[in-house]
């Protein structure tokens, strides 16, 4: 998949991206109140060598003092120097878990120690920072060497006592709020590219186009089950989309128009959709004054008899074995819209679908019809499809809008272009009515009533 494909997945999961945004955003800021504030005091020493009175004593004190300062840097948040800190201050608090509240530095170049303690009582917090300096010195002259005279070599004073902040120095709340928002959204992301990649379903005609394995004829809006957009309304926007998918079958191929017409489904399950949109697409054809035979080829159980209201006791089969003749096999339908049922179904109907006489029957419905409709079953659940293919002049493929997958649909294709049975387009039924609204702008509307006159193509009995 291209980054289109997941560019496409983003925008189309906005909403739950913004849902799972906010709702970081929320826990993030309750979370943020539930936090005490905390505040931050600082003391400092100055660490010194004692003695030197020649400029060589004092470099060489300089240098030890430099040395040996970043020990006592680490000396601070030692139990050695917590321990008198937490005894005479009362500190409910161990000197371990008292470490994780101090923090000594050293600032480069310098033989300053900054102790800094945060607690969540502002007095405490300089309470304990000039404890843990008083602390310290005490420690470093203690560990530090003694001179001739009994005295240590070393000299650490406190230089800046530590007061009560004015302010708390945390939590920062806005900070929390903002990551909580962050990584909700971050999560909605991954949830769109991850449902993208794992859910192969087709959604829209963008999703067909960038298979790149045929072309898309057009897009059906969703209608009522069992239903037909011509019959209910055949001045609406959904009988605009099949006269759409007529014209783009009609001008496809100036040179070489297709008449005979295999419309096959993705899957078996899609056969109730493909049987609405063979009626309804003949409709179309006939609302521009030209002849349309239906047949129902589907001898695995297609459902498109039901949906026409027209008796499948007799019908293609009969005419195939020659029981029947073509014009007897013929139901009337709608105005210059005939149907053949699929009549007696035998045990095993591939052999009869692909014979000979199947082949003479559709040239004789060709020769009689400007157009002719085949219904045959999905691609990948029957052979029959691709034998049916082989007789017309191409199959168009009904897919179906969060039924159809991806995968099927590739694969459908494949096996038609396998055995060199071309591939008319793709038709993308049961479309929302906003993804239609954002297709584009519809086609011109005409009447079913204002068709001009004209007669049935069969011959008659």
């Amino acid at each position: 998949m291209d980054p289109q494909h997941y560019w496409r997945a983003l925008v189309k999961s906005w909403p739950v991206i913004l849902v799972l945004a906010l709702l970081g955003g929320a826990a993030g800021y309750g979370y943020a109140q539930t936090r005490p504030d905390s505040f931050r005091s600082t003391s400092s020493v100055f660490v010194s060598a004692a003695e030197g009175s020649d400029p060589n004593e004092l470099l060489q004190g300089s240098s030890y003092t430099q040395n040996l300062v970043q020990s006592y840097t680490r000396l601070a948040t030692s139990t050695v120097v917590l321990e008198p800190v937490v005894a005479d201050l009362g500190l409910d608090l161990t000197p371990v878990q008292l470490a994780r509240q101090v923090t000594a530095e050293n600032p480069l170049n310098t033989v300053i120690i900054d102790v800094t303690v945060v607690d969540s009582d502002r007095q405490r917090a300089a309470d304990i920072a000039n404890a843990v300096t008083r602390s310290l010195s005490d420690e470093a002259r203690s560990l530090s060497p003694e001179s001739a005279a009994g005295l240590s070599t070393l000299s650490v004073a406190p230089i800046a006592e530590a007061t009560p902040p004015n302010s708390p120095a945390g939590p920062n709340r806005r900070l929390i709020a903002l990551t909580g928002l962050a990584i909700g959204g971050a999560l909605g992301i991954v949830l769109a590219l991850v449902r993208s990649v794992v859910d192969t379903r087709l959604r829209s005609t963008a999703d067909v186009d960038e298979l790149r394995v045929a072309p898309v004829l057009g897009s059906v809006a969703r209608r009522r089950r069992g239903s037909l957009v011509f019959a209910d309304e055949p001045q609406g926007a959904a009988a605009d989309d099949f006269r759409r998918i007529r014209a783009q079958l009609q001008f496809s191929d100036v040179d070489a128009v297709a008449r005979t017409i295999a419309v096959s489904s993705v899957s078996s399950d899609d056969r109730e959709s493909r049987a609405a949109v063979i009626l309804d697409l003949a409709l179309a054809y006939a609302e521009r004054g030209q002849s349309v035979l239906v047949i129902d080829a589907d001898l695995r159980g297609g459902g498109l008899a039901d949906l026409a209201a027209v008796s499948d006791e007799t019908g293609l089969t009969d005419v195939v074995v020659g029981r029947l003749e073509f014009a007897d096999a013929v139901t009337p339908w709608r105005d210059r819209v005939d149907v053949i049922p699929t009549g007696e179904v035998p045990p095993n109907p591939s052999p009869l679908l692909s014979s000979k006489s199947m082949a003479l029957f559709v040239e004789s419905a060709r020769e009689r019809y400007d157009v002719v409709l085949v219904d045959t079953p999905g691609v990948l659940s029957s052979s029959d499809a691709l034998e049916l293919g082989r007789l017309t002049d191409g199959v168009v493929l009904v897919a179906t809008v969060g039924h159809s997958s991806r995968g099927q649909l590739v694969q459908a294709a494949r096996a038609l272009t396998g055995v060199q049975v071309p591939v008319l387009g793709v038709v993308l039924d049961g479309v929302s009515e906003s993804a239609q609204r954002a297709g584009g702008p519809s086609a011109p509307k005409a009447s079913i009533s204002s068709r001009p006159a004209g007669g049935r193509g069969v011959d008659a009995p």
